[in-house]
Order: structure tokens, then C-alpha cells, then sequence
């Protein structure tokens, strides 16, 4: 995601990271979750939000209402959401990021 992030940014396209430890996965606390994410990932710029639970979160519920029948299951799943705010999909952690690059592209190249 870091990638499709670094090269479509100029594009208006940005990757939002919202973790959750619904899935039992996550570490600790919030400051653990960002020092993580700064040693293991420091290619990603893209903003990671405090943790917080899918049931608890708004955007999820949110996005979850567009796309019925669509779960996150697991940790990793993606959503991709137009300008407009409303979700197009949803994919799997076993997606390639680079499986969404046309979606992404064809969508900010519509507008």
C-alpha cells in the first residue's frame, strides 16, 4: 500500500491505516502500534490512526453500510472509497495492493 500510496499521492489517492485488535493481532497501545509501524514499514507515509475496535469505529460502520454483505474478516482487508466518500469495494489481505493500482487509477482518472 505504501507504494500505491507514494506514487498516486499527487494524484489525490491516499491510504488511511485504521488498526483494530478485533482480530487478536495488534500490539498493546497505540505508541507501540506507531513505533511498529515506523521500524517495520518507514516507506509508508500514509497516515495510521489509533487503534480502535471495527464495532466502535464510525468510518467502518460506515463503509460497512455501503457494501452489505462485504466483512472485514481479518486484518489487512482494504476498502476503496471514492472521493465522494462512498465505498467501491472491499478487498482481502490476500489481494495484492498492486491488484487495486487500475481501480485506483481508472477512478482518478474519472474525475
Amino acid at each position: 500500500m505504501a507504494v500505491l500510496h507514494e506514487d498516486l499521492q499527487a494524484k489525490g489517492f491516499s491510504v488511511l491505516a485504521f488498526p483494530s485488535n478485533d482480530f487478536h493481532q495488534e500490539l498493546e497501545t497505540n505508541e507501540e502500534i506507531h513505533r511498529f509501524w515506523q521500524q517495520e514499514f518507514p516507506e509508508a507515509t500514509f497516515p495510521v490512526f489509533a487503534e480502535s475496535s471495527l464495532r466502535d469505529n464510525p468510518i467502518y460502520q460506515c463503509l460497512r453500510n455501503q457494501l452489505p454483505g462485504k466483512e472485514v474478516r481479518q486484518n489487512f482487508f482494504k476498502y476503496l472509497v471514492g472521493r465522494d466518500g462512498l465505498a467501491i469495494d472491499l478487498f482481502t489481505k490476500m489481494q495484492d495492493p498492486e491488484t487495486l493500482r487500475s481501480s485506483i487509477e481508472e477512478l482518478l482518472a474519472a474525475l
